[in-house]
């Protein structure tokens, strides 16, 4: 049965994959949707109280709704951070990885104090209610601002609808830390109950059903105790006695539209028009680069409609994104890129919290303790190495001419000539040039344009690249192979680092 699923999903998929949104033709394709797997996100955060200044940690489980297993299903789970008036302070894109991901928040200065809701989906829970998406509340406290509505003058303070903290037994403490239900509830036991500066913490997980210790993938968060009131959050346990391992989902019918999956990555749609006429173009190739020292870099065609749709299957460290029609007049073209339908806030529903001057000390102790971290944090960056990113060029033959080992030339143009081997150029008429890169097979003449990137970004203007100041570039790449990018097929490769890293925007 489990086979035939997967068959039957695999086959659904094909049928609409890259579309953000499809609308159902046929009755098979109405069973499809509803053969796969519904989901379910679950949040744990570090805290529900926070200070500005202070960072907010999470981890995202995404499950599969009806057994709660980790869903093998989306790769991209979406977060974001609402306050009272429904603007958000944050949307957060997260790459899950066999259902699991994580992210950080900095809390900046510039937020008031108040409660806040962390919203958590997918694309694919798009198609369920909205108040089936992942909910929970988070309290901030800005003691920057003066004049705010959540400090009182008397000497009680009132937490309304959030109830009292609740206090952790430090011999024995209940968590879930184990998402699939048949592992059941997991103890976890503390070697001790007070602990020394640098003492040894030992933890150990058992099955309070088995009395095994067990191993698995957790998420712990360990704050000092206070008094100051938060908001409580709900534990994995609740969120499986409740409703969350039902599989339901709204019915279709042939006809109605439906988010899909986004079963390899983040899906980008767009159309591509004439501004003469407004007019969608088809044939066109769409690129999408995303420069960084780690770029991503893909090609799509546009359909009838002039769509296109770019499907973003790896990591990437740029914080923009280009878009480019692989044309010699890119510019009598016009992108439109499809954003994602906003949540509809209007029925959110904001606790209310009240701290009163009792709080005083601690909120200024912590303030004090935040500034001073904050002040090292240029020294001594709280972060995490990220991993190489593995790029098309990785497992090719290659060519790396790194050009302060070399006599420097004025432009690139000298710099071909004298130093970089198997790229040539030649004039096309009075006012235009082409690059061209030599295959292996040398007797073979082919018009095949290269691939040139100039710090992850797509250079199609020749004539401008070739006058470009060689003295800024610190190294050429060169491969002779044939690539292929979606629709596309390139003569070899030119990869252009320059020494700011932003190069490609003198194009």
């Amino acid at each position: 049965m489990r086979h035939l699923l997967c068959i039957l999903s695999i086959w659904f998929i094909t049928l609409v994959q890259g579309l953000g949104q499809v609308a159902l033709k046929t009755n098979e394709q109405v069973d499809g949707y509803h053969a796969i797997p519904q989901e379910r996100i679950f949040v744990h955060i570090n805290s529900s109280l926070l200070l500005t200044g202070e960072y907010l940690y999470y981890k995202v489980y995404c499950l599969e709704r009806g057994n709660g297993s980790l869903s093998k299903l989306s790769k991209i789970a979406y977060v974001e951070l609402v306050g009272p008036g429904g603007d958000p302070i944050f949307k957060h894109k997260i790459l899950l990885e066999k259902g699991v991901g994580y992210g950080d928040f900095f809390m900046p200065t510039s937020i008031g104090s108040g409660t806040y809701k962390i919203l958590a989906y997918t694309h694919w829970m798009r198609n369920q209610n909205q108040s089936d998406f992942y909910q929970g509340d988070i309290a901030i406290v800005n003691p920057y601002l003066a004049n705010q509505d959540i400090f009182q003058k008397t000497t009680s303070f009132k937490v309304d609808s959030l109830g009292k903290p609740k206090e952790l037994d430090t011999k024995k403490a209940s968590l879930i830390g184990v998402v699939s239900e048949k592992n059941g509830p997991v103890d976890l036991t503390i070697n001790g109950t007070e602990f020394k500066k640098r003492a040894k913490v030992s933890l150990s997980f058992q099955n309070r059903d088995t009395d095994k210790t067990m191993g698995g993938d957790y998420s712990i968060s360990i704050r000092k105790k206070n008094g100051m009131p938060a908001p409580l959050q709900a534990g994995m346990i609740d969120f499986f006695e409740k409703d969350h391992l039902i599989d339901e989902r709204p019915s279709v019918i042939i006809g109605d539209t439906i988010y899909l999956p986004e079963l390899r990555g983040e899906l980008l749609s767009g159309r591509v028009i004439a501004p003469q006429g407004n007019r969608p173009i088809s044939g066109l190739k769409v690129v999408l680069c995303i420069p960084g020292k780690d770029y991503f870099f893909e090609v799509a065609e546009t359909d009838e409609l002039g769509d296109f749709h770019l499907n973003i299957d790896q990591y990437y460290s740029g914080e923009k994104a280009i878009l480019q029609v692989l044309s010699t007049n890119p510019e009598r073209y016009k992108v439109k890129l499809r954003g994602h339908k906003p949540l509809d806030y209007s029925k959110l529903h904001f606790k209310e919290i009240r701290i009163d001057s009792t709080m005083r000390k601690e909120i200024l102790q912590r303030s004090i303790h935040n500034q001073i971290e904050n002040s090292y944090f240029q020294f001594r960056p709280d972060s995490v190495l990220s991993n190489p990113l593995r790029q098309f060029s990785d497992n090719k033959e290659k060519e790396v001419y790194l050009l302060d080992d070399y006599v420097r030339f004025k432009t690139l143009r000298e710099t071909l000539v004298e130093i970089i081997n198997n790229v040539s150029f030649r004039r096309l008429d009075k006012n235009n040039e082409l690059i061209r890169i030599k295959g292996f097979d040398y007797a073979q003449v082919t018009d095949l344009p290269p691939l040139i990137l100039m710090d992850g970004c797509l250079i199609q203007d020749n004539n401008a690249l070739l006058d470009f100041d060689a003295r800024t570039i610190e190294s050429i790449t060169v491969l002779r192979h044939k690539l292929v990018f979606g629709p596309e097929v390139f003569q070899g490769a030119m990869v252009i680092n320059t020494k700011t890293g932003d190069g490609y925007g003198q194009f």
